[in-house]
């Protein structure tokens, strides 16, 4: 059997979302009134699974032919990197800054990108980011670089 890309997606949710409920087992699940930490990642695992077990079942249902499943490596190691890149570079750039050096770089997993374009995205999820995490939530997140 070929496994078609719908398929591979059924599997992938199923997969995620099976380690996801595993490893939140251990943290208390609490009362839908009185939540503990472990009653919203349970209820994301579980969306998951329903998901996973959707697509699947669909790729075995439906009668429309897909094509096999490829794998891209260069995506997928230019977007690993650059979540690692941030992790070590937020401290060091603060966040906006993290955003737009590790925007940059991962734009280069697509087959087609325009300068203008990427930078605006950049500087736009920059300014949302810095806005949200670190002055809505009030996050201790550094803003500013540490050099400053």
């Amino acid at each position: 059997m070929q496994i078609n890309q719908q398929l591979a997606s059924g599997l992938f949710f199923l997969g995620f979302g099976g380690l996801a409920f595993l490893l939140a087992t251990e943290l208390p699940m609490g009362t839908a009134a009185d939540m503990g930490s472990g009653y919203t990642p349970r209820l994301l695992a579980i969306g998951c699974l329903v998901v996973g077990v959707i697509r699947a079942a669909g790729a075995f249902i439906g009668n429309e032919a897909s094509e096999p499943v490829t794998l891209a490596w260069r995506p997928l190691a230019l977007v690993t990197v650059m979540v690692a890149g941030f992790a070590a570079l937020l401290p060091v750039l603060g966040l906006p800054l993290a955003v737009v050096v590790c925007i940059l770089p991962a734009a280069l997993s697509g087959e087609v990108f325009r300068w203008p374009v990427l930078l605006a995205i950049a500087v736009g999820l920059a300014g949302m980011t810095t806005a949200l995490f670190a002055w809505g939530l009030k996050l201790q997140i550094p803003i500013w670089p540490a050099f400053l």
